[in-house]
């Protein structure tokens, strides 16, 4: 089971055919991974989301979500390793 405590972050980005080939890599090597999606417009603000108080418009769509991959600590380097 993943934790903060026995993960590390291997790969954090907005590039989404980058993320597919990094996790693509991970599968074919056998390393597990977790990863998690944010979307930057989605974040609270304090009265709300940002794209709820202020809108999208002159967003770029290319930065709307941020991706990031963990692997285990023991795994770390050989995965860095792989993903070059």
């Amino acid at each position: 089971m993943f934790t903060i405590f026995n993960s590390k972050s291997l790969w954090i980005g907005f590039d989404l055919v980058r993320f597919h080939e990094i996790r693509d890599v991970l599968e074919r090597k056998g390393i597990p991974y977790k990863y998690k999606t944010r979307n930057r417009l989605g974040q609270w603000n304090g009265k709300g989301t940002i794209r709820g108080t202020k809108g999208s418009l002159g967003n770029s769509t290319e930065f709307t979500y941020q991706y990031e991959i963990f692997v285990y600590n023991r795994d770390l380097e050989q995965a860095k390793y792989y993903i070059k």
